[in-house]
């Protein structure tokens, strides 16, 4: 009987070692249909009037934006493409277009990815731009993208960030802001509270605002799962609770609205 059972046990690892053995091998096969990379260089420059308009929307990758020279804005787009050899890495990047409409008062530049690339996870990943953009220091932006971070750094205009997979860190700002992501977290710091105020929203993932202690806000707080908290302000609360602030800052000014699914707010000074 003990001889009957040991056969049965050997008889039942070995079957199940060839599963083992395919799942492996096929694991292996899926990371080597991506391991050869090529890139191509996309650059444009053009004049914006004082003020103007940039737009930026990508579709698989990130999006940095930084303060430029004078009206100029430069966009630099990095196309990426993989593949099981260089060669069809490289032929994948015929299926990228970058899309322009400009005008002196705007500047709008879109990714593209053809559909027989943007199966599944775009393609397992297959194809992506990543943008580098200097612009005017008081342009008003837009930038958004599907999968891939924001990330804004030093200017004056009005922000506009969104994404659905990935974060969004803006820097240094002093116009208004609005962020939005689904999956990923809202990093915001503030050299200035503008005017026109600040609107963040997430989904899945924290929001964290920083902002000079001396300036004149009146908050809105609200997160479903997960806490409210501040630090180093000074705060006349008309209600707190862990997922609820109403409150003046230095006795009120520019409105601050923050929301969150899940994950914490964090308000704190600079």
């Amino acid at each position: 009987m003990h001889i009957l059972n040991r056969f049965r046990a050997v008889r039942a690892a070995g079957a199940v070692l060839p599963v083992l053995l395919v799942a492996s091998a096929g694991c292996d096969i899926a990371m080597a249909e991506h391991k050869a990379q090529a890139t191509s260089e996309w650059r444009k420059t053009y004049e914006l009037e004082s003020g103007g308009r940039v737009e930026i929307g990508n579709v698989n990758g990130k999006i940095q934006i930084l303060p430029g020279q004078g009206n100029t804005v430069e966009v630099v787009a990095t196309k990426i493409g993989h593949a099981m050899t260089r060669e069809a890495a490289q032929e994948s990047l015929a299926g990228i277009e970058i899309l322009e409409d400009v005008s002196p008062a705007g500047v709008k530049v879109q990714t593209r990815i053809a559909r027989r690339n943007s199966g599944g996870l775009f393609g397992g990943g297959t194809l992506q731009v990543e943008y580098m953009v200097r612009v005017p220091l008081n342009a008003e932006i837009k930038a958004s993208t599907v999968n891939g971070g924001v990330e804004i750094t030093g200017l004056s205009g009005k922000v506009v960030a969104e994404a659905t997979n990935g974060g969004i860190k803006l820097r240094d700002l002093t116009g208004g802001v609005e962020a939005s992501t689904t999956n990923g977290g809202v990093d915001v710091d503030l050299a200035r509270l503008s005017e026109a105020g600040v609107k963040l929203e997430c989904t899945n993932g924290g929001i964290r605002l920083r902002l000079p202690a001396d300036s004149k806000a009146s908050i809105s707080a609200r997160q479903t799962n997960g806490g409210i908290e501040t630090s180093g302000l000074n705060l006349d609360s008309h209600e707190k609770s862990r997922r609820r602030l109403d409150a003046r800052l230095n006795g009120g000014g520019a409105r601050i609205e923050l929301e969150g699914t899940n994950g914490g707010i964090q308000i704190s000074s600079r």
